[in-house]
């Protein structure tokens, strides 16, 4: 391995293993009317998209480290390459080195972080990723990226950018936080020394508006029962609206993706059969990242197909006006405000619920699962409240599991799939009426 693969190494895994999966996906599924040519293809943008990445530190261009709860355009049309932190956190789970990053992480910060934020410095300490030009993220709905990221910052020596938000959301939110990305745009061209361009920013959100008016209409099909998409379908289109918004591949495919499941849905094709679809279900939080294969799993043993979850519940309508930048920007901060987790999490606890009671009632869920990651304090102190309050309104239970999103030592895959096949198991059971 060369000393630059070697200073990149964690890049050069997701990078090598996202191009091999691609391949071997798009050769499987190479027309639009194979069953997983969704997956070849979202697979081959999140390709391309970690080979920009890596490319982009190999030389030296600007890197941002992002979250997930900042939309992507901006940087697009700045030629910032977005690292969203929350994906590479995934992905490393994915490639079993969330153990290695977060036992590093461990000598450093306490353990009770959550996981996402430990991988990083895990990382980043270990010098798999190397620093960014400039690391930015919104004040909601995380406590823990509040504590964890500015002190990162101060220790690997790179700039910071918090986008600061209401705690209320009232008619002052908007223009507060359009200023707020004022600020980021004057920081970013000092850090960078790239400049925002008019005509770059305008295309970037033309891309984003289709890629946001077809993710809504998508929304809308996943209520047919039984459902029109996989359970890897609902989380793979998550990545390509976290990392991709205001890209042409990602408009370009969700335009041609929304016209394959409405002719599924004109037909009353689902992803399986009526009678084969036995439990819809919507993990209203923290759906685990560390092994797809649970929801395949979910699917084949018990007929329970994952119809929506808490972080593609995506609101965000199309700006209307791209006529100027400050008419874009106004647009992009109600887009923030609105971001799936930033929108549920973020305030008061009713936030939250409302949203969990919505997303269960529009999707005809039959089962709800509230996957609780350790890390995130402030949900685990209302779960049970939640879960009550969905029982008492919508009569549908709710399994609460407790695990790590990233790291599979809380829960492994086993521990995660007895849990669920013991309740989904209990739940068909009613549903037929046995006294099981």
């Amino acid at each position: 391995m060369t000393v630059m693969a070697q200073k990149h190494k964690l890049l050069k895994v997701i990078t090598d293993g996202t191009d091999a999966a691609a391949a071997m996906l798009a050769q499987s599924a190479p027309s639009e009317s194979d069953p997983m040519w969704s997956l070849a293809t979202v697979t081959g943008l999140l390709a391309h998209y970690w080979q920009r990445i890596y490319k982009a530190y190999q030389n030296e261009e600007p890197v941002a480290w992002t979250n997930f709860g900042i939309p992507t355009e901006l940087f697009y049309a700045m030629d910032i390459v977005p690292l969203v932190v929350d994906v590479l956190a995934a992905n490393a789970a994915q490639y079993g080195l969330a153990h290695k990053y977060n036992d590093l992480a461990a000598e450093r910060v306490p353990e009770y972080l959550c996981s996402n934020n430990t991988i990083l410095l895990g990382s980043a300490l270990s010098g798999d990723v190397a620093p960014p030009h400039i690391m930015v993220h919104p004040a909601n709905p995380c406590d823990s990226n509040m504590g964890t990221y500015p002190v990162f910052s101060e220790y690997f020596k790179y700039p910071y950018f918090l986008i600061d938000m209401p705690y209320i959301t009232t008619e002052r939110s908007i223009p507060y936080v359009t200023n707020e990305y004022k600020k980021l745009i004057t920081v970013l061209e000092e850090v960078t020394g790239r400049t925002l361009n008019y005509d770059k920013l305008h295309e970037a959100m033309e891309y984003s508006n289709i890629l946001h008016e077809y993710i809504l209409r998508l929304g809308k099909l996943r209520e047919m029962v039984p459902s029109p998409y996989s359970s890897m379908e609902v989380m793979a289109e998550i990545g390509v609206v976290m990392c991709l918004s205001g890209t042409r591949g990602a408009a370009e495919y969700i335009q041609k993706r929304y016209e394959i499941v409405k002719g599924k849905v004109d037909r009353r094709e689902g992803y399986l059969s009526q009678q084969e679809e036995q439990l819809r279900v919507v993990w209203i939080y923290g759906a685990p990242t560390f092994d797809f294969g649970i929801y395949t799993w979910s699917e084949k043993e018990h007929g329970a197909v994952l119809v929506s979850q808490m972080n593609n519940n995506y609101v965000m309508r199309p700006v209307e006006d791209i006529s100027g930048t400050d008419q874009i920007l106004a647009g992009l901060a109600e887009k923030l405000t609105l971001m799936p987790m930033t929108r549920e999490c973020g305030g008061p606890w009713e936030n939250y619920l409302d949203n969990s009671l919505n997303l269960l009632k529009r999707y005809s869920a039959d089962v709800g699962i509230f996957g609780g990651n350790v890390g995130c304090k402030a949900n685990w102190a209302i779960a049970k409240l939640v879960k009550d309050r969905i029982q008492d309104e919508l009569g549908i239970p709710i399994c609460n599991i407790e695990l790590d999103l990233f790291d599979d030592r809380i829960a492994s895959s086993d521990s995660v799939k007895a849990q669920l096949g013991e309740f989904f198991t209990m739940v068909k059971q009613r549903k037929a009426g046995s006294p099981g």
